[in-house]
């Protein structure tokens, strides 16, 4: 199969790390922004990866956390009513007093409560109570400046190409980790702010065979191994056996 054979089988461009303001503090791009930004940039689902962390329960009890974290989800999600873009919902949730952030796939606005209630406690105790066969929780940028160690048999895979421009990743290690330990690779822009040059948008999509309708494709994707990297067309194949 050459170059464009496969980017047209596997067509679909997922961008499986995003962030929107005000759910993370940290994001400077409303949700019916992004929404807007990501369909210019050819992607064909957002997955909206808003931080979760001990500051939303300040002032908030879990279930207003809940409600306010999906809210930025829904803003996205009647955005792209009509258009032929697909939202899902994901979550990158940090435990109180530890530097790690976790992406969740495979989950649903009514599971988020239940997540909420983890941020004290820590990803050992939230991994073998909120673990199934239908998500996928993945050590977000684990080589990332004062990260600690990914925690053996709590996580399925790695977020092994995190393209924050601003941010370094240490990608080779982070690969040689996840194939020494036969971890799930995933990849992502991390996004925060859009750039009129794109370097901070649509930078890393994950490329499928069919479009991710929801959190459910997507983690059944990531865990499929079907899929393929696309960094401003240089295709990454995390899987290829020679």
């Amino acid at each position: 199969m050459n170059f464009k054979e496969l980017v047209a089988e596997y067509a679909y461009k997922t961008e499986l790390h995003s962030h929107t303001y005000p759910v993370s503090a940290c994001g400077q791009v409303l949700a019916e922004d992004s929404v807007k930004i990501h369909r210019d940039a050819g992607v064909s689902t957002l997955v909206i990866t808003n931080h979760l962390t001990d500051y939303h329960l300040v002032g908030r009890t879990t279930a207003e956390v809940a409600e306010y974290y999906v809210s930025d989800y829904y803003k996205a999600l009647e955005a792209a009513k009509g258009t032929d873009m697909c939202v899902a919902l994901g979550c990158e949730l940090k435990f109180e007093g530890t530097k790690n952030d976790y992406l969740i796939y495979g989950i649903c606005p009514d599971d988020i409560e239940k997540i909420v209630s983890y941020i004290p406690r820590s990803i050992e105790e939230f991994y073998r109570d909120f673990k199934n066969d239908k998500n996928v929780i993945i050590h977000a940028h684990p080589r990332r400046a004062n990260m600690d160690p990914t925690p053996y048999g709590y996580v399925d895979g790695l977020e092994v190409f995190n393209m924050h421009p601003g941010l370094e990743a240490k990608i080779v290690y982070t690969a040689k980790d996840a194939k020494d330990r036969g971890l799930l690779v995933t990849g992502g822009s991390d996004f925060h702010v859009c750039h009129s040059t794109l370097t901070k948008q649509a930078n890393c999509l994950m490329r499928t065979k069919h479009q991710l309708r929801d959190s459910y494709d997507v983690a059944e994707a990531i865990k499929s191994k079907d899929v393929i990297f696309d960094i401003f067309g240089n295709i990454i194949l995390p899987y290829f056996q020679a």
